[in-house]
């Protein structure tokens, strides 16, 4: 699984929030952000071609908070 979030004010969450919803995919609203978690394969591959402009991937080594 893959580690993805949109921010809360990008104008296209509503298209990923449809994506999410349409495949069933794990998700958790934050204030700023919604996480989501995409399994390898062609829903991977397909959010990447749609919306690998707005949807960013989270790196778990990576501390979002410093950005270290």
């Amino acid at each position: 699984m893959r580690h993805y979030y949109i921010p809360t004010v990008d104008p296209r969450r509503g298209e990923v929030f449809n994506f999410i919803d349409y495949h069933r995919l794990s998700f958790r609203v934050d204030p700023n952000r919604t996480r989501f978690w995409v399994p390898e394969g062609s829903v991977l591959t397909e959010l990447v071609i749609r919306f690998g402009d707005c949807c960013h991937y989270v790196d778990d080594a990576v501390d979002l908070t410093t950005g270290m």
